[in-house]
């Protein structure tokens, strides 16, 4: 399929659909009188790093774990084949840029998909961003790390043994499939007509895109220097993850030209104001000025929000501007100047490094829960972005 194809009719069909090799095997639990089963998965892949590599005391029953080794069964055949040129240069640009990235993915990516009035709602609907934001964005930036890091897109001989993207990415798109079956169960048609199916294939594509042209977006107005050959490679990196989550081939860009019409379509039909949105904006924003203790600069999570979202912030409730965004400015006017005295952008670079290393540093404090892994990063992107060791 062709941009070309993205119109209105085809992304209208999309939102009707699911995922259907997950979502056949959560709804054999469902069908099989186990409505409590499908409530005992969903909690079980929340607070575990992987359903099939736990100690035994937290190992599901035996007839529950026969459907997760079947789903993953599934999943492994269906697995695609990777360009390993292209991973390795999307792990060479993460490694580079990887705070920036992680920075624009806090204070514009997650904003950005909040600003999707129907996608949002699933969010409200499980509350968990809501009641625990902090876990919510250690979660999102743990998977964008084990992604992108060296190995994270590495096939193994089982969902056991692939690389820690490829294994979230797996856990995502049963934990997806779990959600659905649950809203459902609640909601039925009423939630259909209004919202459409959860988590369906439009806004697993619009999700995609958060993670792809939208960061690259930010990074463009940091004014990070990247090549043509390391955005194609970060799209594609990331177009593998789509695939092995359950996005549909149809909408999965082909190149970084499709990728922006794709976005720009999407964004043109779901962005609108909603009270949902503004939750979970007011829960991120509140986690970041509350919990990262930038002191004197706590105005400047909003900042920074409005300064990627621009136009699009109006769908959002992020409070006004303060002083900082006089600094923001002053920044960028500065740097403008700096950057073509010393030839490179260093300047504007270090400044917003700095920013993301105290974001990172708070994030590798926090104790997620006796059943959960920490959020972790590889000692050599930790070396290499100066990160302190955990303590």
């Amino acid at each position: 399929m062709t941009a070309s194809t993205w119109d209105d009719d085809t992304l209208d069909r999309f939102r009707k659909v699911g995922d259907p090799l997950a979502d056949d095997v959560v709804r054999d639990i469902f069908d099989s009188g186990q409505v409590d089963a499908v409530r005992q998965l969903l909690r079980h892949l929340v607070r575990n790093d992987h359903p099939l590599v736990v100690s035994p005391d937290r190992t599901l029953p035996p007839e529950l774990l026969a459907h997760v080794e079947r789903y993953f069964a599934a999943s492994d055949a269906a697995l695609p084949s990777l360009d390993g040129a292209q991973i390795d240069a999307g792990e060479r640009m993460f490694e580079l840029h990887g705070p920036e990235v992680l920075m624009v993915l806090g204070c514009y990516s997650l904003p950005a998909s909040y600003t999707a009035r129907k996608g949002v709602q699933v969010l409200a609907q499980t509350g968990r961003l809501e009641s625990d934001p902090k876990r919510r964005l250690i979660e999102t930036t743990q998977m964008v790390v084990d992604v992108m890091s060296e190995g994270g897109l590495s096939l193994g001989a089982d969902a056991r043994t692939h690389g820690e993207g490829v294994r979230a990415a797996q856990k995502v798109r049963l934990m997806h499939a779990a959600v659905r079956r649950m809203i459902l169960h609640h909601h039925g048609e009423a939630w259909l007509a209004q919202w459409d199916v959860p988590i369906n294939q439009e806004d697993l594509a619009g999700t995609l895109m958060t993670f792809t042209q939208v960061v690259l977006d930010g990074l463009d107005r940091l004014g990070a220097e990247l090549t043509p050959p390391q955005r194609s490679a970060y799209l594609y990196a990331w177009s593998a993850v789509a695939r092995i989550v359950g996005v549909d081939d149809a909408l999965i860009p082909a190149d970084l030209a499709a990728a922006r019409v794709l976005t720009d379509r999407i964004k043109a039909r779901q962005s609108a104001r909603s009270e949902a949105g503004d939750v979970m904006a007011a829960a991120l924003l509140t986690m970041m000025r509350d919990e990262l203790r930038l002191g004197w600069l706590r105005g400047l999570p909003p900042t920074l929000m409005r300064f990627f979202l621009r136009q699009d912030a109006r769908y959002l409730a992020i409070p006004r501007r303060d002083w900082t965004a006089v600094l923001v400015a002053a920044i960028h006017g500065m740097t403008r100047v700096l950057d073509r005295v010393v030839g490179s952008n260093r300047v504007s670079r270090s400044l917003y490094r700095n920013f993301t290393r105290r974001l990172l540093s708070e994030l590798l404090t926090v104790e997620v829960g006796p059943t959960r892994p920490n959020f972790d990063i590889p000692d050599h992107l930790a070396r290499r972005w100066q990160l302190p060791a955990r303590s």
